[in-house]
């Protein structure tokens, strides 16, 4: 009887067995597409965070691209648009769905503030997540950014030292130049649509005013154009020079034939070729009368000298909210020469018939190199007259004794101690030039 029994428990529990294995195996797949469907999920938003940041980097390298184009130049919406196509696949790296993202591509500028937003988005499919219908077969993925570009329009001169000392050092010198005027005026901008106009102040015993110098000297420019000082009130001032011919110490002085003969100055211009082959005529001549090239630097800024200038060269006003105005002067050696307005004797004749007396002229002048000499003094007080008025200035002492008198000048000319700049070698010569173009830049960017 027992027996019985258990044959009749065993085979219930066999029945009970087959019953239940055959409820739990569904429950069992149904439960495994869910946990493919939870672990393939993380699959697939990883991939699309992957993508989403690939598009942002993409993205902000482009919009900061199209905000440097519009600080240095104008244009027209569609060649934002372009060019901002252009930056934002060159940067997609190769991601895979970038034809979506570019078709997908927007801008809005917000030319009061300042501004360019850019965003675009994409659609990643699903590997996982839309198993069996529990997701979704696309995840929407978009990016955008707003970056700040220049309102404002830049004037800047460069001051360069083209001295005998910078004989061997000619080329470094044109390649740093040049360095500046690419990052400024990038190639393939035309003049009318440049934002930043650049002037180029060759010095020596003087500065090579070519066209410019018959007015300014009332005809005592020399055989080389070479205009030097004045003298008076005016000194110290951006006052324009005055026209009554009939006070010669009102004028520039010519006094000096040692100007290089190439090139002249170049006042303010986008032009790039006019600038590019103005430095690439720089050639060195003479002594160091740096005071000139920083008057002549200052007054190729000064909206007093617009009827000196070219009308395209002509300088904005100090007040203008939107413009800036910028000077870089440069340096190898120490300032040594001044010109006076004096007395001075002038012989005239050979021999028995040779014949002296005392005139009023422009005379030259050398002397000692140091720092609190005439002509240091001089250039000292002309760029704390070109500060007062808002003129930014950068200063860079090529030569590796932050002792000499050029460095202390320059020290002293420079804004503040960020705008002076060290360069003991050719390598750190066009590095400055690179690092102050940069800096200009990032000012009118953050303005």
């Amino acid at each position: 009887m027992f027996s019985a029994a258990r044959r009749q428990l065993r085979f219930s529990a066999a029945r009970f067995a087959e019953n239940a294995s055959g409820s739990i195996l569904p429950m069992v797949a149904i439960m495994a597409v869910i946990l493919l469907v939870v672990g393939g999920a993380a699959v697939d938003y990883s991939r699309a965070i992957g993508n989403r940041t690939t598009m942002a980097n993409a993205l902000d390298a482009a919009a900061l691209t199209i905000a440097s184009q519009l600080s240095s130049s104008v244009m027209t919406d569609a060649e934002i648009g372009q060019n901002l196509k252009d930056a934002f696949t060159a940067n997609l790296n190769n991601m895979g769905y970038s034809d979506a993202a570019i078709e997908n591509l927007q801008h809005t500028i917000n030319s009061d503030a300042g501004t360019i937003h850019v965003s675009s988005s994409i659609a990643i499919p699903t590997k996982f997540i839309h198993i069996g219908g529990i997701g979704p077969d696309t995840i929407s993925v978009g990016v955008e950014t707003e970056v700040s570009y220049s309102k404002f329009d830049v004037e800047l001169a460069l001051v360069l030292d083209v001295t005998g000392s910078m004989s061997g050092d000619m080329t470094t010198l044109k390649e740093a130049a040049n360095s500046l005027v690419d990052t400024l005026i990038p190639k393939g901008t035309s003049e009318a649509d440049s934002k930043i106009r650049i002037s180029i102040v060759p010095y020596s015993q003087g500065v090579n005013l070519g066209e410019f110098a018959q007015a300014v000297t009332d005809g005592n420019k020399g055989t080389r154009n070479c205009v030097t000082e004045r003298t008076g009130d005016a000194q110290y001032t951006d006052d324009p020079y005055d026209y009554d011919a009939t006070n010669a110490e009102s004028y520039f002085g010519g006094g000096s034939d040692g100007c290089a003969s190439t090139p002249q100055m170049e006042p303010l211009t986008a032009k790039r070729n006019k600038l590019t082959t103005a430095i690439n005529k720089l050639s060195a001549s003479g002594s160091t009368a740096g005071q000139t090239g920083i008057a002549w630097g200052w007054y190729s800024l000064s909206p007093n000298w617009t009827n000196l200038w070219p009308t395209k060269s002509a300088p904005g006003d100090y007040g203008d909210d939107e413009i800036l105005k910028f000077a870089v002067i440069m340096t190898d050696g120490d300032f040594n020469t001044y010109y006076n307005y004096e007395d001075h004797r002038e012989c005239k004749g050979w021999g028995w018939g040779r014949k002296c007396s005392t005139v009023k002229g422009w005379t030259e002048k050398r002397e000692s190199e140091n720092d609190t000499n005439i002509s240091s003094t001089r250039a000292k007080a002309l760029c704390s007259a070109m500060k007062d008025e808002g003129v930014d200035v950068y200063t860079i002492y090529f030569g590796s004794n932050s002792s000499s008198a050029g460095a202390k000048v320059m020290k002293s000319c420079a804004t503040s101690g960020s705008t002076f700049y060290m360069a003991s070698s050719d390598d750190a010569l066009v590095a400055a030039f690179g690092n102050i173009a940069k800096k200009v830049q990032a000012i009118y960017l953050a303005k």
